[in-house]
């Protein structure tokens, strides 16, 4: 009889510490977000009459959501907002919801299939720049003794229609390249020279890299090339 009580005690304890924290399972979606765990927001589009996305992705894409408090969540639905920076998920309970700006410090989208089992990961907290703060969020392409960023942000920006005449708004993208490098931002100029003064601790071994490569210094996969084999030397 004791056993059998203490089993029961056991489930009850277990059902109210699930409770508290408000994480639910469910085999298609893993873990999933509420709305209070986070002090998330309801959504509401602010963005109506405006040509294009605000949005990093079209559609909703399963990530994992670091919290800035160090609180993780598995498999939620999110994209992110680049023009607040701030980021969006489908709570639980089906409701779009939105975490306000600097709440979250790391989003990871994972691509997982027969082939590919990656993620593509975002941070924010890196030291400000040009128009960046910390709570701007980067895309991680290099992670290492020196980092390669890549800010991709959002503006409105006001245009007329050549035909009619009338004003319309629509969303355009920028984006930018930034190396971290002992504790310092730099964005990068796509070019020999520029590239040479940013890693001139290593200049002769990265100009021949560069050119037993034949690198293409505005392409992205060349750039990451570069930035991780000075990480080795």
């Amino acid at each position: 009889m004791k056993t059998i009580f203490t089993f029961f005690s056991f489930l009850f304890a277990t059902f109210s510490f699930a409770q508290r924290n408000s994480i639910s399972t469910t085999s298609k979606w893993g873990q999933q977000i509420f709305l209070s765990d986070v002090n998330g927001q309801a959504f509401v589009n602010k963005y109506e009459g405006i040509t294009g996305s605000v949005y990093d992705l079209s559609e909703y894409q399963l990530a994992k959501i670091t919290l800035k408090d160090g609180r993780v969540y598995n498999d939620v639905k999110t994209r992110i907002n680049l023009l607040e920076h701030e980021v969006n998920f489908i709570a639980s309970n089906g409701q779009e919801g939105f975490l306000g700006k600097g709440m979250a410090s790391e989003i990871a989208y994972v691509e997982n299939n027969a082939s590919v089992h990656q993620s593509k990961v975002f941070q924010c907290g890196f030291p400000p720049i040009d128009n960046q703060n910390r709570i701007s969020f980067y895309q991680i392409l290099i992670n290492g003794k020196t980092s390669l960023l890549k800010s991709v942000y959002k503006a409105i920006q006001e245009r007329n229609n050549d035909l009619s005449g009338e004003r319309f708004k629509e969303f355009t993208t920028y984006e930018n390249m930034y190396l971290l490098k002992e504790g310092t931002m730099t964005r990068i100029k796509k070019d020999k020279s520029s590239l040479l003064a940013l890693f001139q601790d290593k200049k002769e071994a990265i100009a021949k890299y560069m050119e037993d490569q034949k690198l293409n210094l505005k392409n992205e996969a060349h750039l990451i090339a570069l930035v991780q084999y000075y990480n080795t030397l």
